[in-house]
């Protein structure tokens, strides 16, 4: 049995993403695209990672998208830095309207995966290290963890 419910892996997400649409529009358009992170990643950086990341690690968990990203041997989990780094340059263009478009889409397909995956305690998508639902908490976390950072942005 999982630490945990589809009914609260639900509520958790719908809390993330309704407490991060509702942070965006705090930020002004200059602030947005200025306000960054000691390595550089702008509060739009961090908003469109976490789109990407909720729509991508669903379909992982779906088995919609194949596992290509290394491994953290220590760890069990995919190392995505540098494929966040390609999709960071790629996502810099997105107008506010599109970045808050993909981030809803984002956790829209989250919540589809929440809602479908059958078997919480199945292996997850790199093998039986990190079950279904623990991948599918992790995307909670993950939007958890970048919501609190953007919430620190703004003071």
């Amino acid at each position: 049995m999982p630490a945990f419910s589809r009914d609260e892996l639900l509520a958790a997400l719908e809390a993330e993403r309704s407490a991060l649409l509702d942070l965006l529009p705090r930020f002004g358009d200059a602030q947005l695209r200025e306000s960054a992170r000691a390595d550089g990643w702008t509060a739009h950086d961090i908003a469109a990672h976490v789109a990407d990341s909720s729509f991508g690690l669903a379909r992982l968990v779906l088995g919609e998208a194949p596992p290509v990203l290394p491994v953290n041997p220590t760890t069990g989990w995919m190392d995505p830095s540098d494929y966040n780094n390609q999709r960071r340059e790629q996502n810099r263009a997105l107008s506010r309207e599109k970045l808050g478009a993909r981030l809803a889409g984002g956790f829209d397909n989250a919540r589809r995966a929440i809602e479908t995956v059958a078997d919480y305690d199945a292996p997850g998508p790199y093998g039986p290290n990190h079950t279904k639902g623990q991948w599918l908490q992790r995307i909670v976390d993950h939007a958890r963890e970048h919501r609190e950072e953007l919430a620190a942005m703004l003071g």
